[in-house]
């Protein structure tokens, strides 16, 4: 038996026709795949042609197969439906050099021959239309092959639950699974494995078939089963914590007791919000729980004009994977209503980190916080400046006016890559060669914690390029709460390097035209 393709144009009656013909009879959500079809018409995608691979064999519909629809009644085929598309002209000539096409290839939707809710495994390049404002910091590089041809797409592996073997905390737990693995490196996880894994412990009723769904305790059961290290935050828990979302958005003085409850109720939001998004910002998918729904948060927006003292006021909206409504959708946090489903309803976050992390994000952030803090105050001995504030703005006027408000942004990196990215930036002349050799030849875990410092006047640009920090702090990432963890604090061309295994006090040298260096905004 051969392999068959079909060479459509996109869009095109005949890819209509093809497409009814893989996926008819519909009964169930077509919300993702009209938002999927509607993002490859569009710019900057602008597909131009579909490909169906037919009677394809598709492992994770294998796996739903074997588990469940082979046991039923009506009889269902064990093969899928594989969709490419290209933003380029391509014949059936062209198949057979299908590789010389890898620049224009878009990914590929499956389509599983099933009653319900037909998006299988499905990786897509993500629509990207200003690349200053948007950004999916979780995706991956997925080898596709057509006709023992190589080609590759960047990005966040997405499916739809089939509430048989999965509803949708199944489908994000899938997702997210699937881009640690190519990630960093873990296994791979197929659909029942996954929802065997959620019920093991906290098991009520059946197993199968899965249209009801997981509670917060089996989607933590189901990560620790698949070795992948979460922690849970919760809104109502989060009062004692982040105060400088406190500081940014105070209690009203005067007030009704439920005005007071409603700006508490926003505050909580917004620190959930905030604790989301360094690990987003860092690689790492987060998964968002409303009372009756997950999704996977996976990137977001980001407005250069806003007025912020804290660094998630620059974040209007969370790009997600929603099976629901489809890939690479808008999740407002600051919009309380609209189209999309917004960041106001969810009521917990599970963020998942390498084992090797045990300090969270927000202790790592408190840490550079004081440690900024503690530097600027520190008396030196001067009697016309008296603190390295004051010394700081003697030495760079231009930093006038900076200093007052401060904007932190954190996030996690392997300490391999930012070593890497420390060599290349002073390659390009980005950071000075000879402070990069210190930051390069120091002992790191391997995880570290980075804090970027920043001002409104650093960020308040339109090209991400532009974008400058006045420093930036080191976190040893396996460093108890509570306690100093930072290993390397650069600010304001006043740099301290710490050894973690003496605590010693920083000392403090100058490396004057340091600062401001490049805001790490992607990667």
């Amino acid at each position: 038996m051969n392999k068959e393709f079909l060479v459509t144009k996109f869009p095109s009656s005949e890819f209509e026709e093809h497409l009814l013909r893989a996926a008819a009879p519909y009964r169930g959500n077509v919300h993702p795949i009209q938002a999927t079809l509607e993002a490859l018409y569009a710019s900057p995608l602008n597909c131009q042609t579909a490909v169906f691979e037919r009677e394809y064999v598709d492992m994770d519909y294998q796996d739903e197969f074997a588990a469940f629809y082979s046991k039923a009644f009506k009889r269902y085929p064990c093969r899928a439906v594989r969709v490419h598309f290209f933003a380029a002209q391509v014949t059936v000539d062209d198949l057979h050099r299908i590789d010389t096409f890898g620049d224009h290839y878009l990914g590929y939707l499956i389509l599983r021959p099933i009653d319900l809710q037909r998006v299988g495994r499905t990786v897509l390049k993500p629509a990207l239309a200003n690349p200053d404002r948007e950004f999916v910091h979780c995706r991956a590089v997925f080898p596709v092959h057509i006709l023992g041809h190589s080609l590759i797409v960047n990005g966040m592996p997405f499916i739809q639950q089939d509430t048989q073997v999965g509803a949708c905390a199944q489908a994000s737990l899938w997702m997210l699974a699937r881009y640690m693995s190519r990630r960093f490196g873990h296994r791979e996880f197929l659909p029942s494995e996954i929802n065997q894994f959620a019920k093991a412990k906290g098991a009520m009723g059946r197993a199968l078939p899965a249209e009801f769904g997981l509670n917060l305790r089996q989607i933590l059961d189901a990560l620790e089963a698949m070795g992948l290290s979460a922690w849970n935050y919760s809104s109502q828990a989060l009062d004692d914590c982040s105060d400088h979302i406190d500081a940014a958005f105070p209690s009203p003085r005067k007030g009704t007791r439920r005005a007071q409850e409603i700006q508490r109720g926003f505050v909580r939001m917004v620190k959930l919000a905030d604790i989301a998004y360094r690990y987003i910002e860092s690689g790492l998918p987060v998964i968002l729980c409303t009372d009756n729904h997950a999704l996977v948060c996976i990137g977001h927006t980001y407005d250069h004009k806003a007025k912020a003292t804290a660094a998630i006021q620059r974040i209007p909206a969370f790009i997600v994977h929603d099976d629901a409504s489809g890939p690479y959708q808008s999740m407002p946090i600051f919009k309380l209503h609209g189209r999309n489903l917004p960041f106001a309803d969810v009521e917990d976050i599970i963020a998942v980190v390498p084992p090797e992390v045990t300090l969270r994000g927000e202790e790592a952030e408190s840490m550079s916080r004081q440690a900024i803090a503690a530097f600027l105050s520190l008396k030196t001995g001067d009697s016309k400046h008296t603190t390295y504030k004051k010394l700081i703005l003697h030495l760079r006027p231009d930093f006038r006016g900076l200093l007052n408000r401060l904007e932190f942004r954190t996030f996690l990196m392997p300490s391999v890559e930012f070593q890497n990215k420390i060599r290349q930036d002073a390659a390009d002349k980005r950071f000075n060669p000879a402070l990069a050799k210190r930051f390069i030849e120091l002992d790191y875990p391997k995880f570290i914690w980075i804090t970027e410092v920043s001002s409104s006047a650093l960020l308040n640009h339109p090209r991400r390029e532009d974008r400058k920090c006045l420093g930036r702090v080191i976190i040893d990432s396996t460093a108890p709460s509570r306690t100093r963890g930072e290993m390397v604090v650069h600010f304001c061309d006043f740099l301290a390097m710490l050894d973690r295994q003496k605590p010693t006090p920083p000392s403090w040298e100058y490396v004057p035209q340091t600062t401001s260096f490049g805001h790490q905004i992607s990667r």
